[in-house]
């Protein structure tokens, strides 16, 4: 039986921008000027390629299906069925972000809160305030405390009240949004809130995302050959019991030999102490992961836009069918 989508969000084409903290900014700033003065865009230059590996199954949830949007910048959305509640559904929206600045991810969920109020097609929409918090992920020197948003609302269409929830965050250069609704004699909207989090937190940390493209920019390795450990910027050096071999900088690897091991492992090295690597950003032949059988894989290759274009697709106003 057909379903009618309950959450009427507006989804815009997400632009990269620089992290605003430490040596991020400058390398994440410095690699989308260069991609725009090369006339890369974002999607099929920044980003060329994706791989999305997402579980099948998390808690009394099952994935049932996917859905991939025309527009490339629109992404995907995954439907989860509950295996008790069978009238229950989640969906999960994975569209490209960026490299978000401080801000941005509030005003993407402002704005499809907006489009709920404008172009939900609803009689009514009471939307409680956004509660900003975060979700752990990794472990050790990889765990990360990443900021999401959640909130409730209550909606009325044809004259039936709905309970309705969003919880949004981004991981990994994408956008992460879950959408939740319900019949309002079922649930209240605190607790289709509170359902739609617990769900999307572990669904969040089982969720793997490759990217790569402009992105992935590792310093050039230069031959020298007396590499100099005290000059101005250096980062780290390798040194062997024949000599100094290879000195990391923010911009460049200078070694002895440039085919070297110790050249090349020091080039990944520096990306981090650099701020030149982005998390989610992968070199091109890491973008074959080993896929479990507890998950499903989801494929983007991104093409540069035509002569003339920009790469952007105008914001989307429609509604779409679907249940949220």
């Amino acid at each position: 039986m057909a379903r009618r989508w309950l959450g009427g969000l507006l989804l815009g084409p997400a632009i990269a921008a620089a992290q605003d903290r430490g040596t991020s900014v400058s390398s994440a700033q410095q690699a989308e000027a260069a991609s725009q003065q090369d006339g890369a865009p974002f999607l099929g230059g920044f980003l060329t390629e994706t791989r999305i590996l997402y579980p099948l199954a998390v808690g009394d949830w099952e994935a049932r299906g996917e859905h991939r949007y025309e527009q490339a910048e629109m992404g995907v959305s995954v439907r989860y069925q509950h295996r008790v509640h069978r009238d229950r559904w989640v969906d999960i929206y994975f569209y490209p972000a960026g490299v978000l600045p401080q801000g941005r991810l509030l005003e993407e969920a402002k704005g499809t809160l907006e489009g709920v109020r404008q172009h939900g097609g609803y009689s009514r929409a009471e939307i409680a305030p956004l509660r900003g918090y975060a979700i752990a992920t990794g472990s050790g020197k990889q765990r990360r405390q990443l900021p999401a948003y959640a909130v409730s609302m209550s909606l009325q269409r044809d004259g039936k009240d709905y309970s309705s929830a969003m919880v949004l965050l981004a991981k990994d250069l994408y956008f992460i949004k879950g959408r939740f609704s319900a019949e309002a004699d079922a649930l209240k909207p605190a607790r289709v809130q509170s359902r739609l989090q617990a769900l999307m937190e572990p669904l969040v940390r089982q969720t793997s995302l490759f990217s790569t493209g402009a992105c992935w920019m590792p310093p050039p390795i230069v031959q020298v050959a007396v590499p100099d450990d005290a000059a101005a910027g250096n980062l780290m050096h390798i040194r062997r019991e024949d000599g100094l071999r290879t000195v990391a900088f923010a911009d460049r690897v200078e070694a002895v030999d440039p085919e070297a091991p110790e050249a090349k492992a020091m080039q990944l090295m520096s990306m981090s102490a650099s701020g030149r690597w982005i998390p989610g950003c992968h070199p091109p032949e890491d973008m074959t992961p080993e896929v479990p059988a507890t998950h499903r894989e989801i494929r983007f290759e991104y093409r540069a836009p035509p002569e003339r274009s920009d790469g952007n697709t105008p914001r989307l106003h429609g509604r779409r069918t679907g249940v949220g």
